[in-house]
């Protein structure tokens, strides 16, 4: 009997640790999970967007403020309050002026880019010079694409022409400046080798 009773007990006792206690789990946990881990992902890159953006736009610019762009928003608002109403001529004008203005801003990027390139491969600037060039380029080009939805929202069609018509004034003006400088080196070449010239520029002997 009893050898009878310890044959059970040892057989029952080899069953029950045999056995594997399965736990059920919800269909729906995984996809909980995977849930959060998305979420969480997000509003890391969200923060840490922010972040970046934040540091970008406290780096000082490399331009002097854009006198055309805070012209065109002055109009813009003037025009938009109802006090004083703007003709869209006007506007127009000032929009292309902007426009060119950022040309002008991303060509100068564009020429001594490789110059800077080349002094931050060698280590004659620092890092926070390099991030300033860096957060410029991307904030003219921001500025350039703003003005295209401008140039759309005050005429539908225009910004192809738009674009055309702006590099046409940037280049207008480059020459303008050029010129200028060419006169200012005339009259001070002029005082000090004592030349004088008549109406038509030439030189009097």
């Amino acid at each position: 009997m009893s050898f009878n009773e310890s044959n059970f007990n040892s057989t029952f006792m080899e069953d029950d640790a045999g056995k594997i206690e399965m736990k059920s789990v919800s269909f729906y946990t995984p996809l909980v999970y995977v849930s959060i881990l998305v979420i969480s992902l997000v509003l890391f890159a969200s923060h840490y967007r922010k972040k970046t953006v934040q540091e970008l736009t406290e780096l000082p610019s490399m331009f002097d403020e854009s006198i055309a762009r805070d012209i065109y928003f002055e109009l813009k608002l003037m025009n938009e309050s109802g006090d004083t109403k703007v003709h869209d001529k006007v506007l127009k004008a000032a929009l292309l002026n902007r426009g060119a203005e950022a040309i002008r801003r991303t060509l100068k990027l564009k020429e001594s880019e490789p110059q800077i390139t080349m002094l931050y491969k060698n280590g004659c600037v620092g890092e926070e010079y390099w991030k300033r060039y860096q957060n410029e380029v991307k904030l003219v080009d921001l500025e350039f694409k703003e003005t295209i939805q401008e140039a759309e929202l005050i005429q539908p069609g225009w910004p192809q022409l738009f674009v055309l018509v702006c590099k046409e004034i940037c280049f207008n003006q480059a020459l303008k400046r050029r010129f200028q400088a060419i006169l200012l080196r005339k009259d001070v070449f002029s005082k000090q080798w004592c030349l004088k010239f008549d109406d038509s520029g030439k030189l009097i002997e």
